[in-house]
């Protein structure tokens, strides 16, 4: 079970997470997340000399400004996750290589195993209860919205997906349990439920929640 910790936007918080056996760490970016890190501070989480690979996190941000942001901040070995139906996808999926890249995938309605065949060349993906332009059912020209909204999808909606995935969306120290024993993902991801307030992690909430989702991994490793 990996478990990834986003939205930092603190060195001490980092740090915590790492050693509460996050397994890996991401940085929003994106221009319009209320928990969108400084370049500053992203630089100096990147920096930090820690095992856990982690991410820049962007959404449905211009690609030029995705670009030239992660250009300007990702070191060696710095990962990025983007929005799979960006309408500017293929150029940036030129920033990295498919292993450093993780698409972030809506599971606001069902997931198709072909919908994620364009995606074998990546080792892991993410589904998120975000809202695309196929799922928001709206007017012509309505914006999507990227992650961070705190909200759940209907774990019904990945089933049957082998490809190794990350689910995010709507956890919480006490929700993670339940949904990893349902659908048994490679890993799960949090930012907005383990905060204290938005960029601002909860060192307690961090803690129990890397426990619970490995917890309840291995339990369900012994059962089957």
């Amino acid at each position: 079970m990996k478990v990834k910790i986003c939205g930092l936007t603190r060195v001490d918080d980092a740090r915590f997470a790492a050693d509460a056996g996050a397994d890996f760490l991401g940085i929003v970016m994106a221009e319009s997340s209320k928990r969108r890190a400084t370049h500053a501070r992203a630089k100096e989480i990147l920096a930090l000399e820690l095992n856990q690979p982690r991410y820049l996190v962007f959404g449905y941000d211009s690609a030029d400004f995705i670009s030239e942001t992660f250009n300007l901040l990702a070191q060696t070995g710095t990962r990025l996750q983007i929005m799979a139906d960006h309408p500017e996808l293929e150029r940036l999926l030129k920033l990295a290589s498919p292993e450093n890249i993780l698409p972030s995938i809506s599971a606001a309605e069902k997931v198709e195993a072909d919908e994620i065949a364009a995606w074998a060349q990546h080792p892991l993906v993410l589904f998120d209860s975000h809202r695309t332009a196929r799922t928001l059912r709206a007017p012509q020209g309505a914006q999507p919205v990227a992650g961070g909204t705190g909200k759940t999808f209907n774990p019904a909606n990945v089933a049957g997906i082998t490809h190794p995935y990350l689910y995010a969306g709507g956890l919480t120290p006490e929700n993670v349990a339940s949904i990893v024993a349902q659908v048994d993902p490679h890993g799960v991801d949090v930012a907005s439920g383990t905060e204290a307030s938005p960029g601002i992690k909860d060192a307690d909430k961090v803690r129990r929640f890397i426990e619970n989702a490995k917890r309840a991994a291995q339990m369900l490793q012994v059962q089957q």
